[in-house]
């Protein structure tokens, strides 16, 4: 077993702390104390400013420099996964009496062994894994010996044959009929714009994070009323922040004039606006937070399903990502190129949609028992 110096080990910790904390401002003697004298570099715990350069020349990089850009390599959500990951494992490495870093075969197997008897996904499994094979390179060049790297090759490939069984049940998906069912609820909280905050997340491909952080800012009216363009300011896969604007339109267009259809995110959008008091127009566009707006659509999607249920059919769990899963199954109904369904869901390829969002609609029953007639009766 190698082990490793103290002194090296509370240094690496100390900047793991600066890194798993993306976007928040950095103790500018932590990193110092990370990164030492570094030649070309100048920490800016010593006083004095960083001299200007020439026009042409590299700009110089404090150290606080660069403990932010590296933080930015990954997401804000990414680091505090990888935080409270490396946490586990170390917790459990303190409790079985095994050195945490670098890893070893046995801890990297034992691990393994932890993780799957908390029945989580395989791909989570080896997602953890993962993150903690990389910290241990980011600590030390150890590497594990051949005879380890078999042993964690067949805990994970033991993992695999245990967890593959498991049904993992998707979040429902509406169809045109509960869409219009839900249209017409109101959550238990009794908070109405709640029901309008669905329609849009459905027919914008929102996420829930996206809908809760709208403003009244974000939201513009085409001038003739057939469309409303909503801002996102941030998104999960919106890396560098630029935004992406999100076009909605009427359900009944090109006669949006006389738009009288109930579940019409865009219509009732606007008279949602033109009923709110000037005290209700300040702050978030739907009025609740992400808490109370992830209870208030589990309570409309679970009223939608809590009625009698098609023979044969599976539900699914009711939770608010079935704004997207709904979206998307309403598109894909109404032959919309798979492409088009890509760039509208703001996804960087179609592999996500087909294999994660176009998978186990619900309604099963329904689509598989007329396939033998198509089989037979394709022309």
């Amino acid at each position: 077993m190698v082990s490793i110096d103290p002194a090296v080990e509370a240094e690496f910790r100390r900047g793991r702390d600066i890194w798993s904390t993306a976007r928040e401002p950095v103790a500018q003697c932590s990193v110092h104390a990370m990164f030492g004298e570094v030649p070309g570099l100048r920490s800016q715990c010593v006083a004095g400013d960083i001299p200007g350069t020439r026009r042409g020349s590299v700009p110089l990089a404090s150290m606080t420099d660069v403990a932010e850009h590296m933080a930015m390599a990954r997401a804000a959500a990414t680091n505090r996964k990888r935080g409270y990951t490396i946490r586990n494992y170390e917790e459990m490495c303190a409790s079985s009496g095994f050195v945490a870093f670098p890893v070893s075969g046995e801890s990297l197997v034992a691990y393994t062994v932890g993780l799957t008897k908390k029945a989580l996904k395989y791909e989570t499994v080896t997602d953890y894994v993962g993150t903690i094979k990389l910290e241990s390179r980011l600590l030390s060049d150890y590497e594990l010996s051949q005879m380890e790297n078999e042993r964690v090759r067949l805990a994970l490939q033991a993992s695999k044959r245990l967890l593959s069984n498991r049904s993992t049940k998707r979040t429902v998906t509406l169809d045109i009929d509960q869409v219009g069912l839900l249209a017409h609820l109101v959550p238990e909280s009794g908070r109405a714009r709640s029901t309008v905050a669905y329609l849009v997340g459905t027919m914008g491909l929102m996420r829930l994070k996206e809908v809760v952080s709208l403003k009244f800012s974000d939201i513009t009216l085409g001038a003739d009323g057939d469309y409303v363009a909503i801002k996102i300011r941030h998104s999960k896969t919106d890396q560098s922040g630029d935004g992406a604007t999100v076009y909605v339109g009427c359900v009944s267009f090109p006669h949006h004039r006389r738009c009288e259809e109930h579940a019409c995110a865009l219509h009732r959008l606007v008279r949602m606006l033109a009923t709110l008091k000037d005290s209700e127009r300040e702050g978030r566009l739907f009025g609740a937070t992400y808490t109370q707006l992830r209870k208030d659509i589990n309570s409309l999607v679970t009223a939608v399903f809590s009625g009698k249920v098609d023979e044969g059919d599976e539900v699914g769990r009711k939770t608010s990502h079935s704004m997207r899963r709904t979206g998307v199954r309403l598109l894909v109904d109404a032959n919309v190129r798979l492409e088009a369904i890509a760039d509208y869901g703001r996804w960087k390829d179609v592999r996500t949609v087909q294999n994660n969002y176009m998978r186990d609609f619900s309604g099963r029953l329904g689509r598989e028992k007329i396939y033998s007639s198509r089989m037979m009766h394709a022309h």
